[in-house]
């Protein structure tokens, strides 16, 4: 395997572990906030909790991802959110996956609508976040393919402008020499 190929693979084991950590940490504040008399996280709103964790972790994710594309970020925004969900999910449905408790419709209903409300918040704090924090990240942490993009442009301005210039000098120089009216001299 050459170089080349390694780099690629470490760079997707590097997302990878990022968007399993970012689920992990979502979908741990999300049990807590359901649960909140159970749990060991002392948490004073839960409603803030199920709106900033998603948020600020997409936003962490998204700064992250500097070094790759737009679409990456926002693919791995979807993929913890999804992640995060199924966890949610999991350990919601586990007394009943374990055969501790016996399935009815009062914990189907409590399960169900806990499931639907972490999908629902999820989606799009995590997406958004992870799109805003690769905004952030480039504004403040550019990677080094925009840092070498940028040197192009800066490259390719410049040599704009010494053509413009040169035919510039071009233009007004044959109308000097032409007889025309020479410009006035300056008095300092």
């Amino acid at each position: 395997m050459d170089e080349a190929t390694r780099t690629l693979w470490r760079q997707r084991a590097f997302y990878v572990v990022w968007i399993v950590v970012g689920a992990v940490i979502v979908a741990g504040f999300f049990v807590a906030a359901f649960f909140a008399d159970f749990s060991l996280i002392e948490l004073g709103d839960p409603g803030a909790v199920l709106l900033l964790v998603p948020l600020l972790t997409g936003l962490l994710l998204g700064i992250l991802l500097t070094d790759a594309e737009i679409v990456v970020a926002a693919g791995a925004g979807v993929a913890c959110a999804t992640l995060a969900a199924g966890l949610v999910a999991v350990f919601l449905f586990s007394p009943l996956l374990a055969g501790v408790a016996v399935g009815s419709n009062i914990f189907a209903a409590f399960t169900i609508s806990r499931v639907a409300l972490s999908v629902v918040v999820l989606f799009p704090l995590v997406l958004v976040g992870c799109v805003l924090g690769r905004g952030i990240g480039d504004l403040f942490l550019p990677s080094p393919r925009l840092k070498l993009q940028l040197d192009e442009l800066r490259e390719e301005t410049r040599r704009w402008h010494d053509a413009l210039d040169r035919l510039e000098r071009r233009t007004t120089e044959p109308e000097r020499g032409s007889g025309g009216p020479e410009p006035p001299e300056r008095k300092d």
